[in-house]
């Protein structure tokens, strides 16, 4: 049995690439947990330019696959459900923290196998994130909660409203690694997607007093494979307080509720208490947790 761990920078060849996405596919379906992020997907089928790619092959089929990204200093794994116990996970995991001595390695879902592998690379956690549910109740179909005082809801125009939400998502989540630096390009991407629906992606305009250009906050409900979810909601920093948070969560939860889904999920910072506070108020309850693992720094 002939194996190999290869490393490649930028963008892989479409072949390659298929069997990367195909291997994450199967991965996801048998630990019910995706191993790669919406992003480490999203630069897998686009070719980033500054995204490392680990590669390991048994025989001449891909067994493994791993991503670096360059700019956040993360990475990902994911190992074929029958090839695993062989080191393959901490080859991949050594080849990308070579050349980046801080690099932090994800655990989506922090399965027993994560942990194991985080152990023997003498990895701890830094970071985590919780997957949170809620059921939808059925009379949230028939309820249209009002935006606060002065500000109106309106659903996102493509074509109109890219850069002023580009504008708003970044002074929301300046201090987030990842959804801070959505760009044009990224946020294109998940336009092109099947499960974008402008119908379901709210957006909050202060009305009064006049002269307030561009939104203030957004709610962009998600739908795919079956799966409702809160997939973003932010609110401008100058407009905290007001309420408007709750008011456009719930708009998102009434939306998806009329499209007749019995359940939603979300995804938060385990350490941002006032969000986890507001969902828990909501009805929603921890579900899985994501961690992030990196080397201990005295």
């Amino acid at each position: 049995m002939s194996r190999l761990i290869e490393t490649v920078v930028g963008a892989l060849s479409d072949a390659v690439r298929h069997q990367a996405l195909d291997l994450a596919s199967q991965v996801a379906q048998f630990d019910d947990v995706a191993a790669l992020g919406e992003v480490a997907l999203e630069q897998l089928a686009n070719g980033q330019p500054d995204v490392t790619h680990a590669l390991a092959w048994i025989d001449g089929d891909l067994a493994g696959y791993g991503q670096r990204d360059t700019q956040s200093l993360s990475a990902e794994l994911a190992v074929a459900p029958d090839r695993r116990r062989g080191g393959l996970g901490s080859a991949l995991a050594q080849s990308l923290m070579r050349a980046a001595p801080g690099l932090r390695l994800w655990a989506h879902g922090n399965l027993p196998a994560a942990q194991a592998l985080a152990n023997a690379l003498g990895l701890v956690p830094v970071r985590q994130m919780v997957l949170m549910r809620a059921a939808l109740p059925a009379n949230l179909a028939t309820t249209q909660t009002p935006p606060p005082s002065g500000v109106a809801f309106r659903c996102f125009r493509p074509g109109q409203d890219e850069a002023n939400f580009l504008d708003l998502n970044a002074a929301v989540f300046a201090k987030h690694p990842e959804q801070g630096n959505l760009t044009r390009p990224d946020l294109a991407w998940r336009m092109r997607q099947d499960w974008f629906d402008p119908n379901g992606f709210f957006l909050a305009e202060q009305v009064e007093p006049p002269g307030q250009t561009g939104p203030i906050g957004y709610h962009w409900t998600k739908v795919q494979d079956k799966v409702a979810e809160v997939y973003v909601i932010g609110v401008h920093p100058n407009a905290q307080g007001m309420g408007l948070g709750t008011a456009l969560l719930k708009r998102g939860l009434e939306h998806l509720a009329r499209a007749g889904h019995q359940q939603v999920e979300l995804y938060v910072e385990a350490d941002n208490t006032p969000a986890l506070a507001a969902y828990h108020r909501q009805g929603f309850t921890v579900a899985r947790h994501h961690v992030q693992y990196a080397r201990h720094v005295p």
